[in-house]
């Protein structure tokens, strides 16, 4: 007989199953509330989360340098690769006193709980060119190895360009949810540089890391700064815009040598030089970033421009003085302008010197 389209055994049927589904619990109940979602995520893959029942987790890391692509100034950026490594002990690997054997356990990515750490200061997401395995000893001590390779930003204090010297900082803190019960420690064995390791222009020094906890943060919120020391190698500064720019300077004192009553030489002589300097303004003006201080070659290139006007203004006050006074009063001035104008200018860069680099 059919019931409502449905034959009778078939109603049967998946009525017997229903009960016989309830009396053996096959019915899967809700997760408890109190379990975290990120707990319960770790149990089903089958990873043990070390910090859980309110365990603080101590984990040291360490940056290794290998090598720079290049220092970026307008960008203010570098691309560098290195090593991060990190180690922390996991309880919940250790072996028993009976099962201990010396050797160090391997295990794959994903296999065990690893701590989650991002790179903050990377302009993108940092590229992982190699995620090492993470091993293991006896007494659950695990280590893990990652090779990096991004660009970093940095911020550069330009005010003693071209001889200044910068502070290159890779920031590397957790961002998962449990960070704050993550104490993070420098691995001082784990912290250096390649031998081989150089950038164009620049001379790499001594690299450090240290942790640090940003002012009014609780007590966890931690990052580690890696931070290398470079110097840089001034010399193209110095032989291809700074000596150029100073004899352009001491080229236009030798208006003072010509007949003072001839004025059209004098000036066009200053103006063609004023030209010249501005081709050398762009020689640095395409290197460095938009910043709101002035640097030492800004300052030096502002004097230099300076007394190239002033040079000017003073044949074209000698050549008044000589329509108004005569070619005796003229030629006292303009000798003495032939020995004021080098120590002047001596006396103003000397100055731009000491405020800009001391």
């Amino acid at each position: 007989m059919m019931v409502d389209g449905m034959p009778d055994g078939v109603r049967v049927a998946i009525l017997l199953t229903a009960l016989v589904a309830g009396a053996t619990g096959t019915v899967t109940a809700a997760p408890a509330a109190d379990v975290s979602p990120m707990t319960e995520t770790l149990r089903k893959e089958g990873i043990h989360w070390p910090g859980e029942d309110g365990k603080r987790l101590e984990v040291s890391l360490g940056v290794y340098l290998i090598d720079f692509a290049r220092i970026n100034l307008r960008e203010e950026s570098f691309d560098m690769a290195g090593y991060l490594d990190v180690s922390w002990t996991d309880p919940g690997l250790a072996l028993k006193e009976g099962e201990r054997h010396g050797k160090p356990r391997r295990y794959r990515p994903g296999q065990v709980w690893t701590p989650a750490l991002e790179f903050v200061n990377a302009v993108e997401q940092v590229l992982a060119e190699r995620e090492g395995d993470i091993y293991v000893d006896d007494q659950g001590h695990a280590t893990q190895r990652v090779r990096f390779s991004h660009k970093f930003q940095s911020q550069f204090d330009l005010r003693k360009f071209p001889f200044d010297r910068q502070t290159l900082t890779v920031v590397v803190a957790p961002f998962d949810p449990f960070a704050r019960d993550l104490d993070l420690r420098v691995d001082e064995e784990r912290v250096g540089k390649l031998s081989d390791a150089s950038v164009t222009d620049w001379e790499v020094g001594q690299v450090g890391a240290r942790i640090e906890r940003r002012p009014g943060e609780i007590r966890g919120d931690e990052r580690l700064l890696f931070e290398v020391k470079i110097t840089r190698r001034s010399t193209f500064y110095v032989w291809r815009v700074l000596l150029p720019m100073t004899l352009l300077v001491m080229t236009t004192w030798l208006v003072f040598w010509f007949d003072v009553t001839i004025l059209q030489p004098q000036v066009s002589t200053g103006l063609a030089i004023l030209l010249s300097l501005v081709t050398f303004t762009y020689a640095v003006d395409f290197s460095l970033p938009k910043v709101a201080y002035l640097t030492f070659i800004d300052r030096y290139t502002l004097s230099a421009f300076s007394f190239v006007l002033a040079v000017i203004f003073a044949v074209s006050t000698l050549h008044v003085i000589f329509k108004k006074k005569g070619p005796d009063a003229a030629l006292r001035i303009q000798h003495r302008a032939r020995w004021a104008f080098p120590l002047a200018f001596l006396s103003v860069i000397g100055t731009v010197a000491i405020l800009s680099l001391w």
